[in-house]
């Protein structure tokens, strides 16, 4: 009875401390989740002295910018780490993130890149030349995010959270692909397409407990051009996130 009392004596506080450290340590952000946006374009032409700003795309583009099952970003983060700074209060998140990016295109319209000018061009069908049933740009990226969090609550609970900072990303896979149908259907995917292939967008989430509202502005142009006469179009969303951790 003695050595089993001593034996427990010697063992329970070095478990008791691991389990608190541990607990000290592990810090949820609000990173890991599923999300839907609704994706949307702004125009910008100038520097950050002298610049004008306005809200679309640009119009002989025809891409679809007020249609959220046309033109959408579903994103999923399984990865994230935040470490705590003023405790549960204030702490940075980072992680690893996919993002699928999936932009309409008018059904009457047929994009191209024209080389002189460096910049996205469309051509306008003429009528009944040909149906257009599909017309799309699909873009994946890997990202990986460093995120300011504030939460609300204590370790361990649900409540209140802010969050934002930066997002980068690398493009994994971008394609466009319009679908022609003229007594036969055609398929045309173009893998090449000019899609910015870094990316680096501004991103904020308010919520609580598991749901987040979301805002992201790309910082960088989502189209792959040096456009001198017309201003870059940089890629809006608004939506919402599921945190996937409990």
């Amino acid at each position: 009875m003695v050595v089993g009392h001593h034996a427990a004596a010697t063992t329970c506080p070095t478990d008791s401390t691991e389990v608190r450290n541990k607990g000290k340590m592990e810090s949820k952000g609000n990173w890991s989740g599923l999300s839907f946006s609704a994706l949307s374009m702004a125009q910008f032409q100038g520097n950050l002295e002298n610049y004008t700003a306005t809200w679309g795309a640009r119009e002989d583009l025809g891409l679809t910018t007020d249609d959220a099952f046309d033109s959408f970003r579903v994103s999923i983060n399984p990865f994230e780490r935040r470490q705590k700074l003023l405790g549960e209060f204030f702490g940075i998140t980072t992680g690893i993130g996919f993002d699928w990016i999936r932009l309409g295109v008018a059904p009457d319209r047929v994009l191209g890149y024209d080389a002189s000018s460096e910049t996205v061009v469309a051509t306008v069908l003429e009528p009944n030349s040909a149906e257009v049933t599909v017309n799309r740009i699909n873009a994946v990226y890997l990202r990986v995010p460093v995120l300011a969090s504030v939460h609300l609550f204590r370790s361990g609970g649900s409540g209140l959270h802010a969050e934002g900072g930066l997002v980068a990303g690398y493009l994994l896979h971008g394609k466009y692909n319009p679908e022609f149908q003229s007594g036969t259907t055609d398929t045309v995917t173009e893998e090449d397409f000019p899609i910015t292939p870094l990316q680096l967008s501004a991103r904020i989430g308010v919520g609580f407990g598991k749901v987040s509202l979301l805002g992201e502005a790309a910082l960088l142009p989502f189209f792959d051009e040096n456009p001198a006469d017309s201003p870059s179009m940089h890629s809006f969303s608004v939506g919402i996130q599921v945190a996937l951790s409990d």
